[in-house]
């Protein structure tokens, strides 16, 4: 249910009143699993974006992102990759280099997921942001491709180290050739910048078939794994 108290907001912060599933990443050459995101759940919100949406609105994003970035590290081991969503904003935030430095116990095997949930106001300060990140030895996903404002412009400007396609392009793959020809230039391009492509949302045989002929590198759905609880 909707909560719109500034007080539990902040109980919701302070106090950690939340928690992550853990949704397997798996590579499509061989089916191993390369990583797993972490997913915020909280009882009070039945839809986390709305938690978030309710935190900018506060101006208190960075505060909730940064929290949920340490529980979900904290959760689960640096043996596989660790894809943790961040907004751009969060990273562009002045207090982020020493959170940073915070985390450097749970090692660097991280991948930072950009969240273009929220509008990239300033292309040339988060780039500079993504080039910081990569010198201190994370990576970095683009994630939500073909979503609303996400565009070829914000890959090619970014160069992050995986892009991650919407569900969208998942949904009847293997019936569409339309989606099967912007995954095929998608894949030459991340060809020639060092990317890797992540198809997200892929819940039929027939769509992952179709991913794994085409090239794709790695998938992420229900069909592979649902998000569960790391005690799970």
């Amino acid at each position: 249910m909707p909560v719109e108290n500034e007080m539990i907001l902040d109980d919701i912060i302070r106090k950690k009143m939340f928690h992550h599933v853990y949704q397997p990443i798996y590579a499509l050459e061989d089916w191993k699993v390369f990583g797993y995101e972490a997913l915020l759940r909280c009882k009070f919100f039945q839809n986390p974006e709305s938690l978030f949406q309710f935190a900018m609105k506060k101006n208190r994003l960075y505060d909730l992102d940064t929290c949920s970035v340490q529980l979900a590290l904290s959760s689960i081991n640096a043996r596989h990759r660790r894809f943790v969503n961040v907004y751009p904003s969060t990273v562009l935030h002045s207090f982020f280099p020493n959170f940073l430095n915070s985390i450097n116990t749970f090692g660097r095997n991280i991948v930072f997921e950009i969240n273009e949930a929220e509008k990239i106001s300033d292309m040339g300060s988060l780039k500079r942001a993504i080039i910081f990140l990569k010198e201190k030895g994370y990576t970095v996903a683009l994630d939500d491709f073909g979503k609303e404002e996400s565009s070829l412009r914000t890959v090619i400007e970014l160069e992050p180290d995986f892009v991650k396609m919407d569900r969208y392009f998942a949904i009847d793959l293997a019936v569409s050739k339309n989606k099967q020809e912007v995954i095929k230039m998608l894949l030459d391009i991340c060809q020639d910048k060092n990317m890797k492509l992540i198809l997200e949302g892929i819940e039929e045989p027939a769509d992952l078939a179709v991913a794994k002929a085409l090239g794709v590198h790695f998938g992420q759905g229900y069909l592979l794994g649902k998000p569960i609880p790391i005690t799970e």
